[in-house]
């Protein structure tokens, strides 16, 4: 349950970054961070390039996004089936 929990917070956060990202993409217009050699304040769309948030980070941002829903439906999944075998289990040996 944590697990699930703790994917569908990093889901949240990715449609905030990508939000933000479209919102400053279609103002076009390049706001520079604070100068660091890591520029992790790129990676939450509000400061960039906006090519290269158009051309790397969204996309990138909407793989990510998309993996943590396959693992959020395997989970389901497992559970899923974790269940059945329980109530198989129970069947046979009732």
């Amino acid at each position: 349950m944590n697990k699930k929990r703790k994917i569908k917070q990093q889901i949240e956060m990715l449609d905030q970054n990508l939000a933000a990202a479209d919102e400053y993409v279609a103002r076009n217009v390049n706001v520079r961070g604070f100068p660091s050699w890591l520029k992790l304040s790129d990676w939450k769309g509000k400061t960039g390039h906006p090519l290269w948030m158009k051309n790397h980070m969204i996309p990138t941002t909407q793989r990510s996004r998309a993996g943590k829903e396959r693992a959020l439906e395997e989970i389901a999944t497992k559970t899923k089936d974790r269940q059945i075998k329980e109530r198989r289990r129970d069947d046979v040996h009732a």
